[in-house]
């Protein structure tokens, strides 16, 4: 259960990175860091947490449009 909550709020502030790389990426890709380690240290599946980082940073460099 929080497991899937932790991930639920990393994914949620991946999301708000995200949405933030048109204003400073250099700023969305250390959020990305600072949610994976959030994530880690809410021992949530290091798995989990390393592909939602890899997703974040993919955003910041390459914002979906």
């Amino acid at each position: 259960m929080f497991k899937k909550l932790a991930l639920f709020l990393f994914t949620a502030a991946a999301a708000l990175s995200a949405s933030i790389t048109t204003a400073a990426p250099g700023a969305c890709l250390a959020q990305c860091r600072l949610d994976y380690i959030e994530c880690l240290d809410s021992s949530a599946d290091p798995v989990a947490c390393r592909r939602e980082l890899l997703q974040c940073n993919r955003d910041c460099r390459y914002p979906p449009a």
